[in-house]
């Protein structure tokens, strides 16, 4: 029987719901699961209503919501997890990567949310998790390895950049385009830290995905000419374009600047 917050949450959502957005939003994101066409914002504010909730009350309302097969009240479940960012310790890391829960990350926007906003921040302050995190890198499954690198975003922000260089040493071979964006991205913003170090893994990595190669050098100039070089081979070789026909991620904070489509655009989804 659904819990009173979670039938409350429901009514909510299902008076905000819109089925044309929701077909655009599905159909960009590839998500598999059920979509009501509400905009993260909408879901944050929801999500702030429910910040009286203890931990556990927190974990009990998350599995419902996680395990429901629609995406936005999947997002609602992450976003909850943040109303406790101040306590934010090894229960959550344990509660949120237990492999029932994992397994359920089918998309960019619900891995780079996790990753942002709880379990990077955790692991930020605990290194001895970084095994963990080795481990999803070599996984078969791309959303794994995903994880593993987005979950490098918060210590970049505190200059910590040891184990992104190492994990982009491989991921940037990648072949899943998701793996190879997200490598770029944080490459990019651990440059922002330390130009040097970024100028050196690029020389030592020229042949790296070319679309990792974009992102990771979109904020420097000075190594424009390295992507010249690279689409220049890549066109005389017939591989794979350096910039995609399509981008499939957009701006969720703190998401990468993306390109976002027309529908996407006026719907403001993604806008924060």
């Amino acid at each position: 029987m659904p819990s009173i917050e979670l039938t409350r949450i429901r009514a909510e959502l299902h008076s905000l719901r819109n089925p044309e957005k929701a077909a655009i939003v599905k159909n960009y994101l590839k998500s598999p699961y059920d979509f009501y066409g509400i905009t993260v914002p909408q879901l944050r504010k929801i999500a702030r209503e429910y910040k009286q909730l203890s931990v556990q009350e927190t974990f009990t309302l998350f599995d419902e919501l996680w395990n429901s097969g629609n995406h936005e009240e999947m997002s609602l479940a992450l976003f909850l997890l943040t109303n406790h960012k101040k306590i934010f310790n090894l229960g959550f890391w344990d509660f949120l990567m237990q492999e029932d829960r994992l397994k359920k990350f089918k998309t960019w926007d619900h891995i780079d949310e996790a990753c942002s906003h709880t379990l990077g921040e955790i692991l930020a302050k605990n290194p001895n998790l970084n095994p963990e995190i080795k481990k999803l890198a070599d996984s078969k499954n791309p959303w794994d390895r995903r994880i593993s690198i987005v979950s490098q975003y918060p210590s970049i922000k505190k200059g910590k950049l040891q184990l992104t260089i190492l994990l982009a040493e491989k991921l940037c071979y990648d072949e899943n385009i998701y793996v190879q964006k997200a490598t770029g991205w944080m490459l990019r913003e651990a440059g922002k830290k330390n130009p040097i170090q970024l100028k050196e893994f690029i020389n030592l990595h020229k042949d790296m995905k070319p679309v990792c190669l974009s992102y990771a050098t979109e904020k420097m100039p000075e190594l424009k000419k390295i992507i010249k070089e690279k689409l220049k081979d890549e066109k005389e070789n017939g591989k794979q374009k350096m910039f995609p026909e399509s981008a499939e991620e957009t701006k969720q904070e703190p998401e990468e600047k993306q390109k976002i489509s027309p529908e996407l655009e006026k719907i403001k989804y993604f806008k924060n």
